[in-house]
């Protein structure tokens, strides 16, 4: 039956699990976000048995100054599309994710919409 109810999973990491991650993020020239997106992406393709992974990110749609002032929610929608593969390392494909979300960050401006 298809449904699009949604939900939510809570989780908190010890301190010795969120100091490695930020650890594996500052050794690989990434961010603590591409380093989660990374395992999201891993675990979306091994749930879903899919090679091919879109995840859409939301992100600050404020991209030049004179908009700073303004009230309102300006967000605009990322779509980045990742192949984590079985046979990759986790590092080579932490680094596909992170040449993948800054070539995203490029093109924000890009209206959603029309993608």
């Amino acid at each position: 039956v298809r449904s699009f109810a949604g939900g939510s999973v809570s989780c908190t990491l010890d301190a010795e699990t969120a100091s490695g991650l930020h650890r594996i993020a500052r050794d690989h020239g990434s961010t603590l976000y591409m380093v989660l997106l990374a395992a999201y992406n891993t675990l979306l393709a091994r749930l879903s048995g899919q090679e091919d992974i879109i995840v859409g990110s939301p992100i600050a749609g404020r991209p030049h100054k004179d908009l700073e002032p303004i009230l309102g929610m300006f967000v605009n929608t990322l779509a980045i599309r990742t192949e984590p593969k079985g046979d990759k390392r986790f590092t080579d494909y932490l680094a596909e994710v992170r040449r993948a979300a800054l070539e995203a960050y490029e093109h924000q401006d890009y209206p959603f919409e029309e993608l």
